[in-house]
């Protein structure tokens, strides 16, 4: 009998895709430490994996977005990882998590490193049934995840740390669009049913500019604190990190406000509690 293997299955996708499917005896869930999942360590020794033929494997393992894991290099661990499973287990289907920031690569660490599992996956595609790559642009869940995304660091900041100010590298003219993590799962769920290969976007052409996601959390914290969270930005130039652009696409139809706000409700709650 041949099994689906989610390798990564801590992070937002992974989580959100256990919940999705998590009671599907077919689907066997993967993290690093063996905590609520099976446990496998990409960075031992993988030879004696158990299963050694698997109909889908979903690849979203990668270190976690945290400042620490730029400063040490850490991202480029995910190709050593990725050319493991290739080398180590026969897969009829890949589905792999790239990321948005492949169209960055030449300034990301991120970029760079996903553009090349890409280029791994197609290099040994012919060992694939089928192979499907997807990059997201700015996934949110329902509340606050550890991560340096900056929808988080910037709740962490004022609502976990309770600094009163903080200065970024961005522009506060910047946008970016959010798309819910729950519908994209559901999304790569239904399309690694099919037999076809491609690498697709995903994200909401519904753009939000930093300064209005500062105001939403702003508001928040003024009546918590009785005074203004002060915010600054290093950069001269506006960014758009926008799916709406690119081509090959599917997407998610809800304003990126909506989502920031209940994001931001349960969030507070969540921290009450």
């Amino acid at each position: 009998m041949y099994y689906n293997i989610v390798l990564g299955s801590s992070g937002l996708v992974g989580k959100a895709f256990y919940e999705y499917l998590g009671k599907n005896k077919k689907y066997i869930f993967f993290n690093r430490t063996g905590s609520k999942f099976r446990k496998l360590d990409l960075e031992r020794e993988i030879s004696k994996f158990p299963f050694k033929e698997v109909d889908k494997c979903f690849f979203f393992a990668s270190p976690r977005i945290k400042k620490k894991n730029f400063k040490k290099k850490n991202f480029k661990r995910e190709y050593i990882w990725l050319k493991k499973i290739i080398r180590n287990i026969k897969i009829k289907k890949i589905i792999y998590l790239s990321s948005s920031s492949v169209y960055y690569q030449k300034k990301h660490i991120i970029g760079s490193t996903k553009l090349n599992c890409e280029k791994l996956i197609l290099k040994n595609k012919k060992k694939f049934k089928n192979y499907q790559i997807w990059r997201p642009f700015n996934l949110i869940g329902n509340r606050y995840v550890n991560s340096d995304h900056f929808h988080n660091y910037l709740f962490k900041i004022m609502f976990l740390e309770k600094k009163k100010s903080h200065s970024f590298f961005g522009n506060s003219e910047d946008k970016r669009g959010y798309a819910h993590v729950d519908h994209f799962v559901r999304i790569l769920h239904k399309y690694s049913n099919l037999s076809k290969n491609f690498v697709k976007n995903y994200g909401n052409k519904n753009l939000i500019k930093v300064s209005e996601i500062y105001n939403l959390f702003n508001k928040h914290y003024k009546k918590i604190n009785d005074l203004d969270f002060k915010i600054f930005f290093k950069s001269k130039k506006a960014n758009e990190n926008s799916v709406k652009l690119k081509k090959n696409c599917v997407y998610f139809n809800k304003k990126s406000l909506v989502l920031l706000s209940k994001y931001l409700r349960n969030s507070t709650y969540e921290k009450k509690m």
